[in-house]
């Protein structure tokens, strides 16, 4: 199974549609489209941690194909499972560069 038959796979999984991926992610339904093509482009990855992320799936799995598609305690994301703020929050946090992902994440846990 290739990287694009992996975000498919993922993506299906949870319910959620290209469009709605995108929407989150902040790409075209196309790029969505291009990456789960056999021929078409892969994501960055870091835009493939954001994909991972979303889908509730290990990144390791989706980037190579080792170890499980989903650890321990995972949550689906699926339209209409999270509240809309949660929504909100999952497609800004998916459009900050990775060290501003990491501050965020680190001052989340200084306020817990």
């Amino acid at each position: 199974m290739n990287i694009g038959q992996r975000i498919q796979q993922a993506r299906e999984k949870s319910g959620m549609s290209q469009t709605r991926l995108a929407e989150l992610l902040g790409v075209t339904r196309s790029a969505c489209s291009q990456w789960e093509s056999g021929s078409g482009t892969s994501p960055r990855r870091e835009r493939l941690e954001q994909v991972a992320q979303l889908l509730s799936v290990n990144y390791e799995w989706l980037a190579t194909g080792r170890g499980l598609m989903r650890g321990r305690g995972s949550r689906l994301v699926r339209d209409g499972m999270l509240a809309p703020e949660e929504q909100e929050l999952l497609s800004a946090f998916g459009q900050l560069p990775s060290g501003a992902r990491r501050a965020l994440i680190d001052f989340l846990r200084a306020l817990g």
